[in-house]
């Protein structure tokens, strides 16, 4: 093949030989060489594509059909062909168009063929033209024929047709199944050939899911699973109900209906009588059909893939709100006439999943106890649109106790048993029932399974061990999700109790169906953990394994039992942190019976020796060390499980790992042992900022937050309680001198990899430069990332904010020295957030990352650590310096919301102390900037202005706000002198100008007495002047209307609050006297007009109550 000289003397002689029409078998042999020629030449045999194909075309003409071999080297050759010329036959260029009709002729040919080998090439051949040129293969035929190749006796005929049909469904699968459907009306035409296929109403699906409990061969059954698979996805969110009828015939035929004689059966149920009369029936109906091949009703494996169907329905409808809602859905019916919609079809997804559940085929069993867990999953908290606060599911609860209750028997496998616990757990947390009696049966089952963990290790004598341990572990895992979800509605209820019964369960009914068991639960919950733990080890650890095995397997069953604990283990450590966190800390304290004892052992048996447990350790643990041992064992779960090099856990044992540790960190004694080796906190802080690499959910993210937060408090409880001792003069090592606490010590050195705020600033740094890629100093400037700020979701915010409340607590954890360390990136990092996050907005709102960001700015510059005389000098140049940051992101020409800066300069300004606040350059640079802000065009960010002034304006400290009194009180005078003088018909300047009296009058209650009345001099001149003439009122635009209520209510206001200082303007000015007099009276004489005019709506008002026929005849005294 390398050489072209052999390619083309190869060729030419296989080419003659092939045309020696005395010998068939020479011609069968250079057909079927040719074919392999052109399979592995590719692209080097394109040139000899068209005498070749010449020669195919001519023999097939003229080969005698019975030479069957030919004929199918023929095909074989034909394919191999239209694999050279791939894609080139989309072409339309004259030699590919001629190609391309040969190929399709010479595959019509081999179609005609009765021989089916012949018949299969000639499919395989269509299939080749269809994946290389679609638009010309003839879907209206081919799709009849491959239906009718169906019914063939010939496997290779079959398996054709469902491949080919495979390849299309994939692509045209809706075309597929119109044109099989064309064949539907023949189906009760009894002229025509009784080898064709019947196809009803169910379709080419139906066809397939009969074919399934027909076939036996293993490829052929794939490529019908895998042609239904994709004519579902394609078809199955329009034609749901279609779908749905479907799978339910599957899943509902027996013997009886497919045999398709119940009337008969009927009769002879009824009357034995009547045998007689049927024996004379069946004798002279001679001219029935015999059926001596009655239908074989649907297998086991041919209803799970039904029931795997229905379950691939709900991924096609997932997301869709329709499916899921009742009142929608039922309103969509009635527009549209259609009811494919998921949630009308509930009752026959509930009983189908019942049929298959409560099976004889354990494998259907299982397909059906899923299908049911979906169903539940997806419908639970769908509420009743005729029944408010009532689930839709609620109607179905008989059902689901009924599909459940087989799988709990004894007989029952384990693995049924597993499934069955999983289902009845997602059951009971599902919220569908709203009274406890509701659930006493499914709780009734998982207590029944209890049993089966009170017979020990080796109990099951049909099963294998590992399967026995699957089933304990599924039984403790269901319980586990149920204490779960229990105290879940336990924490959410007892803060939000709903007046309607029907909408809130009481906050204990849940609990109180799992605390009964509680006490065995969480022993069998601990030793599940450690037995996981072990189990866990590496192998050059695995000399530590107990020789007994452990509480749930055997020493022989440890490689198999493995996946068992690996899907377990997530929620039984959660559930277990919750118990332990819950007071079950206090339970192992109180209690010191031998149970307790074995638990670093596992549950107690009738039949162990309490003396010791299976990992041989002595039962006179104390209390103290099965305490320690419970808290580092499920700490050392969780950071193993997180920590792992290979990020493979699944999001939802990431979820449950860091809930546990926020849980068992969420108590006073954890805490302190956690903090009783340092490292221990830092190992766990590092592996929480490990976590955030590798994950991107915003809600891990939070919990890991928490986590910090667990940590922080741990740290700071540490402090506390050695600033106590200090203070007890404990201290017998330096009784003289006092170490500052914190970390940092006299110094200031904050050690990488030994400090916890370090390890804290870590997880800070992460969490925000994730968020906000911008804050990182290595990132070069970019203006795309510039241009993300309004992009951050609610929880993204949630976040940031969270974490700048964790931020601002470590200078407190620190010494003083140690806080001036960890001080400059704490205020770049807030400061970056105000500058990335403050964004502008229509209607004003500040985003909560710019309201976290002052808050944290507020916090440090009034933190005590300012006033230390040991870094005083220190904190106060790194404020100035934050304080000079926010004046550059406040100047003109920044694209950052001046608003927000205003905000934050407000903060400094009133927070900070007076060597910040008060420093010239920074002072004179913060009144220039709110200069600049009254002075500006938009309306908002004047009144942002003004309103922050006032907060200054406030400031306890005089020497603080004087300044800008002194430079903005003259400003907001002269535009209200502006204002008064010539008012603008807008709203904006309305409001502008209501704010600006506001603040001046703030001014005035702000003013000493000896001096206020000089400001009142200033002020009442000027509500006075937007005061409107009464001939001119009703004709005054809205704005000077607004303008004029607001003036009178503030001087009807100002009169007896200043009573003296305002008689002295008045006295002074009788034409603002003589102004206010008349709006006064105006505004009077309106008020009076109000009560007149209510009392005309109430006459006319009686007066169209009153009947418009009166009788003549006066019937009040009629008593009947």
């Amino acid at each position: 093949m390398g050489a072209g000289q052999h390619l083309n003397t190869s060729v030419s002689i296989l080419l003659a030989l092939a045309q020696d029409i005395t010998s068939p078998t020479v011609q069968m042999w250079a057909l079927h060489a040719l074919a392999l020629i052109a399979d592995s030449g590719g692209p080097m045999f394109r040139s000899y594509v068209e005498p070749t194909l010449s020669l195919v075309l001519n023999l097939l003409l003229t080969v005698p059909p019975f030479h069957i071999e030919v004929h199918q080297c023929l095909g074989r050759c034909l394919a191999a062909l239209i694999t050279t010329l791939g894609p080139e036959l989309q072409g339309n260029r004259g030699n590919i168009a001629t190609a391309r009709f040969s190929c399709l002729v010479g595959c019509a040919i081999m179609q005609n063929h009765p021989d089916s080998l012949v018949a299969s090439e000639a499919i395989s051949c269509l299939q080749q033209l269809h994946m290389f040129a679609p638009r010309h293969v003839n879907l209206s035929t081919l799709v009849p024929h491959l239906c009718n190749a169906l019914c063939s006796p010939h496997l290779l005929l079959r398996r054709a047709a469902v491949a080919c049909l495979r390849q299309l469904s994939q692509r045209e699968a809706r075309e597929v199944s119109d044109y099989a459907m064309s064949l539907a009306k023949d189906s009760n035409d009894n002229t025509g050939p009784t080898d064709t296929l019947v196809i009803t109403e169910t379709g080419l699906e139906g066809v397939l899911f009969g074919m399934l409990d027909k076939e036996t061969d293993n490829k052929l059954r794939s490529d019908i699973h895998d042609t239904l698979i994709s004519m579902l996805l394609e078809m199955a969110g329009d034609n749901l109900t279609r779908w749905l009828a479907l799978c339910k015939s599957v899943l509902s035929d027996s013997k009886d209906s497919a045999a398709g004689t119940p009337g008969q059966n009927d009769n002879n149920i009824d009357g034995n009588d009547n045998d007689e009369g049927g024996d004379d029936d069946t004798t002279f109906h001679t001219g029935e059909k015999v059926i001596t091949h009655p239908t074989v009703p649907p297998r086991w494996p041919t209803k799970m893939f039904a029931v795997e169907s229905v379950r691939r329905v709900f991924q096609v409808c997932n997301g869709i709100t329709v499916h899921f809602d009742l009142a929608l859905a039922r309103e969509k019916r009635t527009q549209t006439n259609k009811s494919d919609y998921l949630v009308l079809h509930l009752s026959d997804l509930v009983r189908m999943a019942f049929m298959s559940a409560t099976a004889n085929s354990d494998q259907l069993r299982k397909s059906g106890l899923l299908l049911l867990a979906d169903v539940i999953n997806k419908f639970a908290k769908v509420p009743e649109p005729e029944f408010p606060g009532h689930f839709i599911m609620e109607q179905y609860q008989a059902q689901v106790g009924a599909a459940l209750r087989p799988a709990f028997s004894q007989d029952t496998p384990s693995d049924v048993t597993a499934m069955a616990c999983q289902v009845s757990s997602t059951w009971i947390g599902s919220g569908v029932a709203h009274d406890l009696n509701d659930l006493r049966r499914v709780h009734q089952l998982l207590v029944s399974s209890l049993s089966k963990l009170q017979a020990g290790k080796g109990s099951s004598l049909v099963y294998s061990e590992s399967a026995s341990t699957m089933e304990k572990l599924a039984v403790i895992k269901a319980w586990a999700e149920v204490y779960i979800v229990a105290m879940q509605q336990h924490n959410s209820t007892t803060t939000n109790v709903d007046e309607d019964n029907y909408t809130t369960r009481s906050s204990d009914d849940l609990l109180d169906l799992v605390k009964p068991e509680l006490n065995a639960l969480s022993k069998c919950w601990i030793a599940a953990l450690r037995d996981h733990a072990l189990l866990s080890l590496p192998s050059e650890f695995s000399s530590q394994l107990p020789t007994t095995g452990g509480a749930f397997y055997n020493a022989e069953t440890i490689e198999s039992v493995r996946g068992h604990y690996q899907k377990s283990w997530a929620p039984i450590m959660y559930a277990a942190a919750l118990w332990l966190n819950t007071g079950g800390f206090d339970v192992i304290q109180k209690e010191r019976s031998d149970s307790f004892r074995a638990l670093a052992g596992g549950p107690v048996a009738p039949s162990t020796d309490l003396s010791t447990n299976v990992l041989g350790v002595p039962n006179e643990l104390g209390s103290n060390k099965i305490k320690n041992d419970n808290f580092h064992l499920i700490l050392g779960i969780c950071v193993e499980s997180i920590s792992s090099p290979r990020s493979s856990q699944p999001v939802e044992n990431v979820t449950y790992c860091v809930k546990a540790l926020y849980t068992i960190l969420d108590s006073t004694w954890p805490r302190s042992r956690l903090m009783s080796d340092r490292t221990l906190a830092v190992e766990l802080l590092n592996v929480m900022h490990r976590l955030l690499l590798t994950r991107d959910s915003v809600n891990t993210h939070l919990l890991i937050l928490k986590v910090v937060r667990q940590v922080l408090q741990a740290f700071t409880e540490k402090m506390a309680e050695q600033s106590n001792s200090l203070e007890n003069g404990n201290d017998t090592i330096h009784p003289n001198h006092k170490k500052p606490l914190g970390e940092g010590g006299e110094d200031g050195v904050i050690t990488p990899g030994k400090s916890i705020v370090f390890a804290t600033l870590e997880v800070c740094l992460c969490t925000l430069i994730r968020q906000i890629p911008a804050l990182n100093p290595a990132m070069p400037t970019n203006s795309m990332l510039t241009k993300q700020r309004a992009g951050l979701s609610e929880e993204a915010n949630q976040l940031i904010s969270e974490t700048l409340s964790v931020m601002t607590t470590l200078p407190k954890l620190c010494s003083p020295k140690g806080s001036v360390s960890v001080l400059p990136t704490i205020l770049f990092l807030t400061t970056g957030v105000l500058r990335e996050t403050a964004c502008s907005s229509t209607d004003g709102i500040i985003p909560s990352t710019v309201t976290a960001s002052l808050q944290s700015l507020k916090l440090l510059a009034s933190s005590p650590l300012v006033n230390n005389p040991d870094c005083s000098d220190e904190w106060v140049s790194l404020l100035q310096s934050s304080f000079a940051t926010i004046l550059d992101s406040a100047k003109p020409g920044s694209d950052v919301d001046v608003c927000s800066m205003l905000l934050a300069l407000a903060v400094f300004t009133t927070s900070a102390p007076a060597k910040v606040s008060m420093t010239t350059s920074l002072q004179k640079q913060t009144i220039e900037v709110f200069k600049q802000a009254f002075l500006s065009d938009k309306v908002t960010l004047r009144l942002k202005c003004l309103q922050t002034l006032s907060s200054i304006f406030q400031c306890p400290k005089q020497d603080v706000s004087a300044p800008y009194i002194h430079a903005m009180g003259p400003k907001i005078v002269e535009y209200l002198h502006n204002m008064s003088g010539n008012q603008r018909d807008t709203d904006d300047e309305a409001l502008v100008a209501i704010e600006a009296c506001k603040t001046l009058e703030l001014l005035v209650s702000l003013t000493e007495e000896a001096h206020r009345v000089q400001l009142m001099a200033v002020y009442l001149p000027i509500l006075i002047g937007f005061l409107i003439d009464s001939t001119s009122l009703t004709t005054a635009t809205k704005p000077a209307k607004s303008l004029h209520d607001h003036s009178l209510q503030r001087l009807m206001k100002i009169a007896p609050l200043y009573p003296a200082p305002f008689k002295t303007v008045m006295g002074a000015a009788p034409q603002l006297k003589t102004k206010l007099e008349g709006a006064i009276r105006a505004n009077q004489a309106m008020l009076a007009k109000k009560p007149v005019r209510n009392a005309k709506q109430q006459m006319r008002v009686a007066m169209q109550a009153a009947p418009s026929i009166k009788l003549k005849k006066d019937f009040s005294n009629f008593n009947g």
